[in-house]
């Protein structure tokens, strides 16, 4: 009896021991690292209202609510949140209603007779397995994290398609503005040639001057047909993003004022939060499907060990319905079973090696994920601030040769300025005008990919607000 008990506590002390430790890889953030409060506030749960467009918050809204990838996400998570109650309720006991009723003939050839038996019986069964090793804790740990991961998961889709609404909204006032810059270039250019027919027409003007005027025009015309092209274009791809027509998608934006944000007022942080690991939500499912690999790894150890369940049942039996539930009647039953492998050929040792392997393909993953974070939120940092310059470069640019182009024309009015000059200057102006609300567009979707890399609103320690799933 002795050796049994000290053979038992062994078997229960190295049971205990199963758990395995995720040995989530250590990560250095650079020197340099941390915003400050002001642009902390920025990172918030609504981030692209820091933009302060209220026609955009709607457009976010919008292309959230008909995103059918967020759906399926969402549906996704309420589907683990399931599997996580399967394994929880496995943790429990059983209970189990149990009757049955036969009735049994039979002929003994001594007496020449048959006799006729009748019954009943009426119950309850209750199971429940002793998790000496853990086995059924880290079940249900492990779905808990692939629970989480799917959470993190639907957070990342969630960002993205925030990302592509918000692009999509200032790509569309972007195209919307350039065609009305090559629409109203084009339309003066119309006035201003019929000004230079007069003039040639009284014989001020040499020809070559007309035509020039006529090739000007015809650009002007050429630049418009293509940036409404380029705009029908655009409102497709976006009615696609919302789920609507392009006619219905344009209703609400061919009213919106240009966008107003300049090289100097783009409300976007400068720098990486010191909490970057925590802010984002594909770093956090990488670190999530790490635990729960572990977890399935002490599942795996556990089937070396004896399974060890509890039953009881408690009734009645009975060859009289109407006397089944009497005192007399009354039956229980109460037992222990215990399962234990003894030959498996290698099942179990095989079924351990390849949860190791998906271990360490876990944390592989992790450390591809967390380095690709870096990478993209050190690019989107470069990115944003490269484009910032250009856009104010360009903003001085567009300045000057507005500047030039006024004083060429007065010069002009009055003979001192040829009329190649102010042709070269009205063309470049255009030209400039059109690169600017391009180089604008772009520092504006560097913008937005620089809030995503950053991880939008999200941060890890708030996950009891991200495993609540939103209402379909």
């Amino acid at each position: 009896m002795k050796h049994f008990a000290l053979a038992l506590s062994a078997i229960i002390i190295s049971g205990c021991s199963l758990s395995q430790n995720p040995n989530i890889p250590a990560t250095a953030l650079p020197q340099n690292s941390g915003i400050s409060g002001s642009e902390q506030q920025l990172l918030n749960d609504r981030w692209w209202e820091n933009f302060h467009d209220k026609e955009l918050n709607l457009f976010v809204q919008e292309a959230l609510h008909q995103n059918n990838d967020l759906k399926i996400a969402t549906l996704k998570v309420m589907q683990f949140r399931e599997f996580l109650n399967i394994k929880k309720s496995e943790q429990l006991p059983r209970l189990d209603v149990i009757g049955s009723a036969s009735k049994t003939k039979s002929y003994m050839a001594s007496f020449d007779q048959s006799f006729t038996f009748d019954q009943f019986e009426l119950g309850a069964m209750a199971t429940y397995e002793i998790d000496l090793w853990g086995k059924l804790k880290n079940t249900k740990m492990a779905a808990f994290e692939e629970m989480m991961r799917e959470s993190y998961l639907r957070e990342s889709i969630k960002q993205r398609i925030i990302a592509d609404s918000v692009i999509a909204y200032f790509g569309l006032k972007t195209n919307t503005k350039l065609y009305q810059v090559a629409q109203e270039k084009y339309a003066n250019e119309k006035a201003f040639y019929a000004y230079m027919q007069n003039q040639y027409n009284a014989g001020l003007i040499r020809e070559s001057d007309l035509l020039q005027e006529e090739s000007l025009v015809q650009m002007y015309y050429d630049e418009m047909v293509k940036q409404n092209n380029i705009l029908s274009a655009y409102k497709t791809a976006v009615s696609i993003l919302l789920g609507k027509a392009p006619a219905e998608v344009y209703a609400g934006i061919k009213k919106m004022q240009d966008t107003a944000y300049g090289s100097s007022s783009l409300p976007v942080p400068s720098n990486l939060p010191s909490d970057i690991l925590q802010r984002r939500a594909d770093i956090q499912a990488a670190e999530a499907k790490v635990k729960a690999s572990a977890f399935l790894v002490s599942v795996a150890k556990s089937a070396f060990f004896p399974s060890i369940s509890l039953s009881g049942t408690q009734g009645y039996a009975s060859s009289d319905l109407n006397r089944l539930v009497t005192s007399n009647t009354s039956t229980y039953s109460a037992g222990a079973n215990v399962l234990s492998p003894i030959l498996d050929f290698g099942k179990i040792q095989a079924n351990i090696k390849a949860a190791k392997i998906e271990q360490q393909m876990a944390l592989l993953e992790y450390q591809e994920t967390v380095r690709k974070a870096f990478g993209e939120v050190k690019d989107s940092l470069h990115a944003y601030a490269s484009n910032k310059e250009r856009l104010h470069s360009q903003e001085k640019r567009h300045h000057a040769i507005n500047q030039k182009k006024r004083i060429l024309e007065d010069q002009y009015k009055e003979g001192f300025a040829t009329h190649l000059e102010l042709f070269e200057a009205r063309k470049e102006e255009f030209e400039v005008a059109l690169s600017k609300e391009a180089i604008k567009f772009e520092t504006l979707k560097s913008a937005v990919e620089l809030y995503v890399s950053l991880g939008g609103g999200f941060k890890a320690d708030m996950k009891n607000n991200h495993t609540v799933v939103p209402k379909m």
